[in-house]
């Protein structure tokens, strides 16, 4: 059984991030539901051993349907688990709330986020890649496409200050005299390529595309990742001390488990996933049923992907979430570039066997 419980307000913010649409539609007084099994909740996973907190990084939406799908399903049951899932937002942190282990398991958008708590000494490990392809892309109107690094040169790009260095690193890496490059600065909001100002914007593959779609223009997307530029994303990820404990290594191991079933089955049937996603958030939030069925249908390719390039992807008896030696390589080598330490310690698949 589960229900619906309302964690506090959240300031008005505005902006698309990865599959969030529906976020433009928060306002000053919103709030999110969360679900959660039945009692309240603890990290120490309570006297019946049974229960577990994950975090989310955002607002609920299709970039968490597996796990949605999970618990609405009774798959996180079926592993004997009372699962309580906290949503994120413009200002909920979750790095802290797993390095002090106020949650057992956080779901994080980027792994830098995670490398870089590790670099100033928190004791963190990532279990599991929900996207083992990136959907960070160039996205181009369909009628002026720009499919290869090289016709970046003598375009005009719309570039959010939190992807500029990212951006600038893709294209030295790719042989694009930046020179040649006019670097505008926009907002996550896809406007300025609608209305052509811009010849292409970077942003995610989930995302602004979809935005658009549902205005009727027509997008083409070039992913980074198929341009050697791969990181894995929506990593879910855990304490030192969870996986010492054997217990409460037990519950993380059970609830990957429970969201690999999630996943799959949010795979195999996005109407239902759609369906459980408005039905326990769409009121609240303001999502909206085709935005949230095309942002499901954008990032299912990066949930079941096995890397950026064929070298990096996981063999298929391995299952979702699965890190290959390659794709950790391939997240290191594209997290170096942009400045980030970490090393292959930071990773380790073994919640993903048994």
């Amino acid at each position: 059984m589960t229900h619906i419980n309302t964690p506090p307000r959240m300031g008005r913010r505005s902006f698309l991030r990865m599959t969030g649409q529906g976020a433009a539609l928060l306002t000053a007084g919103s709030a999110v539901p969360w679900l959660s099994g039945c009692g309240t909740g603890s990290a120490d996973g309570g006297s019946g051993g049974g229960r577990l907190t994950v975090k989310l990084a955002w607002i609920p939406n299709a970039e968490y349907a597996g796990i949605f799908v999970g618990a609405q399903d009774g798959l996180y049951g079926k592993q004997g688990l009372n699962v309580d899932i906290l949503p994120g937002g413009p200002n909920s942190a979750v790095v802290p709330m797993v390095t002090t282990n106020r949650v057992n398991i956080g779901v994080e958008a980027i792994p830098e986020n995670v490398a870089t708590a590790v670099a100033r000494g928190a004791k963190l490990k990532i279990v599991g890649a929900g996207l083992r392809k990136s959907p960070e892309s160039w996205i181009s109107l369909a009628d002026r496409p720009v499919k290869h690094p090289k016709d970046i040169e003598g375009k005009k790009l719309g570039i959010t200050l939190a992807g500029k260095n990212t951006a600038l690193v893709f294209m030295k890496r790719n042989g694009v005299d930046v020179g040649k490059v006019k670097l505008v600065p926009i907002q996550f909001d896809p406007a300025p390529l609608a209305a052509r100002e811009v010849d292409a914007i970077w942003g995610f593959a989930s995302n602004q595309p979809v935005s658009l779609e549902l205005r009727g223009i027509k997008t083409y997307v070039m992913p980074l990742a198929d341009f050697g530029f791969n990181r894995m994303q929506s990593v879910f990820f855990v304490s030192e001390k969870t996986l010492s404990d054997r217990a409460a290594r037990e519950r993380a191991r059970k609830f990957m488990a429970g969201s690999r079933q999630g996943w799959e089955a949010a795979l195999r049937d996005q109407r239902h996933a759609t369906d459980v996603i408005m039905e326990k958030y769409g009121a609240k939030l303001g999502l909206k049923p085709n935005e949230q069925a095309k942002s499901l249908a954008a990032i299912a390719p990066y949930v079941g992907a096995g890397g950026g390039s064929k070298a990096s992807a996981a063999p298929a008896s391995e299952g979702l979430f699965w890190m290959s030696d390659a794709l950790i390589e391939e997240t290191i080598t594209s997290l170096t570039s942009i400045g980030i330490k970490l090393d292959r310690s930071l990773f380790t698949n073994e919640l993903l066997g048994g």
